[in-house]
């Protein structure tokens, strides 16, 4: 009994020792980061921690080929998407991913899953994959130390997704529908009575849609308010790239008058000069 008792109370100053302890910070072999790069109407959303190299050698070794990889480290790599995507022609809802890989020499497998909690892939369940799409893996010139997963290529309704470790790069090309939903939006807004006239304009305007009714829009937008010069310099633009030039001239010359008013000379030297350009192209036409 008295064995036990000294063993108990050694086992209580070591508990209190140890608690005792300053808690170091440590840096992390694998330091975690989040990425949220805007892509067409919202976002494509990374979340993933970066290995590093250290001396050793990446795909074939550290991580073998044929098996699947949390592309990354510690919990796995997530993906989220803020619309509806295309992959590889297949759809993929909005909303939060695993983003897997099974790499290999000749050609790389992406995998997005629905568990987005499972540390590593110990606990890997192939029936809940969303998506499985091959892609084939270059070889690069340097290598490069930490992993790195970025957004490249933006365009307005694609982008590619690229691992970079080691010598290789793969790419994972993405494609979305902008136009779809913004001429949703624009449907459902002009249902409502706070009707977005200038923004929805300036779409039709840069998406070469149908420019008399974006010019109606600005005349409705006009009439709530006939002293406002930016509704008047958007009808001379839009105007003057529907080639009516002699209507564009006036439109443009009812926003140099309104716009003397403004008190902000900032704003009032950026659109004298705005409209000073529509002039001048439209009085070349």
């Amino acid at each position: 009994m008295k064995h036990f008792v000294n063993f108990l109370a050694a086992g209580l100053l070591l508990s209190t020792a140890a608690q005792a302890q300053t808690k170091l910070t440590v840096l992390p072999l694998s330091p975690a980061t989040h990425i949220r790069q805007s892509f067409s109407t919202s976002y494509i959303d990374l979340t993933y921690s970066r290995p590093s190299l250290r001396g050793r050698v990446a795909f074939g070794s550290l991580v073998p080929n044929g098996t699947v990889w949390r592309t990354g480290a510690n919990t796995v790599t997530k993906v989220r998407f803020g619309e509806e995507v295309k992959i590889n022609g297949q759809s993929v809802s909005a909303g939060a991913y695993a983003l897997l890989t099974i790499p290999d020499a000749k050609e790389w497998t992406f995998i997005l899953n629905r568990d987005t909690a499972q540390w590593g892939t110990y606990e890997y369940k192939q029936a809940l994959d969303v998506l499985r799409v091959k892609a084939k893996p270059s070889k690069l010139a340097a290598p490069v130390e930490t992993m790195s997963l970025t957004v490249e290529n933006l365009k307005p309704n694609a982008a590619d997704l690229v691992v970079s470790w080691d010598r290789t790069q793969v790419t994972l090309p993405i494609t979305s529908d902008p136009d779809r939903i913004v001429m949703g939006q624009i449907e459902q807004a002009m249902k409502g009575e706070k009707k977005p006239y200038i923004t929805a304009a300036q779409y039709y305007y840069n998406t070469g849609k149908d420019l008399t009714t974006a010019i109606g829009w600005l005349d409705e937008y006009i009439k709530t308010d006939p002293t406002e010069y930016y509704g008047y310099y958007w009808k001379a633009k839009l105007l003057q790239k529907q080639g009516k030039n002699k209507e564009a001239i006036e439109a443009a010359n009812k926003s140099l008058e309104l716009v003397k008013a403004d008190k902000n000379e900032v704003s009032k030297a950026e659109y004298t000069r705005l409209n000073q350009e529509v002039l001048a192209a439209a009085a070349k036409k």
